[in-house]
């Protein structure tokens, strides 16, 4: 049982659970992130979520640059976005990739394999993706902890409307960060020419 489990132990398991999901394109997000938030605590559970993810990731990216990257090349070929993207990601790796990490504008779990075959480089690639991915890791397992908070633990626990408040600020911080890094990637993908 959960209950009686090591916690370091069952973070492993979590953990392993969600690199294979997200390796293998399962969406991760919002279930197992909130889940983190349910079982371990928001900053436990943000760690495990940005641990695994950025592994994941890494694990993704070196796939997508090498056994998948003839393969990948051909689909994106023909997609004038991701060249436009490719072209800026070349000059500006790290600020655009926290950028297209803030603003989703392709699924996590697929774009790692895309961005394997982009002109990033790794360790650009692997911090904007951390650092990007955190703020809405973070309201997902703070939304998984106030769902425990307000089942498991309600006797001890705030009123239901300061949890509430919380979230509202968190989520509210995010949709301004993604609503800027939106603009920016547009700016970005209008100024760019790709033949």
């Amino acid at each position: 049982s959960l209950a009686t489990m090591d916690p370091q132990k069952g973070m492993l398991y979590f953990s392993s659970f969600y690199i294979l999901a997200e390796i293998l394109a399962i969406p991760a997000v919002p279930i197992l992130t909130a889940s983190s938030g349910y079982l371990f605590g928001i900053i436990p559970g943000t760690a495990t979520c940005l641990f695994s993810a950025a592994i994941a990731a890494s694990i993704s990216f070196v796939i997508g640059r090498t056994l998948l990257r003839g393969y990948v090349e051909n689909v994106l070929d023909d997609n004038p976005k991701f060249r436009c993207m490719d072209k800026a990601i070349e000059k500006e790796g790290f600020k655009l990739m926290l950028l297209l990490r803030l603003s989703p504008l392709f699924p996590f779990a697929l774009s790692n394999y895309l961005y394997g075959a982009s002109s990033i480089q790794f360790l650009p690639y692997f911090f904007g993706t951390l650092l990007g991915f955190a703020p809405g890791t973070f309201a997902y397992v703070y939304a998984g902890r106030i769902g425990k908070a307000l089942t498991m633990d309600s006797a001890s626990s705030e009123p239901w409307y300061v949890y509430a408040g919380g979230l509202a600020v968190v989520v509210g911080l995010i949709k301004v960060a993604g609503d800027i890094a939106s603009e920016v990637i547009d700016a970005t993908e209008e100024n760019c020419e790709v033949p």
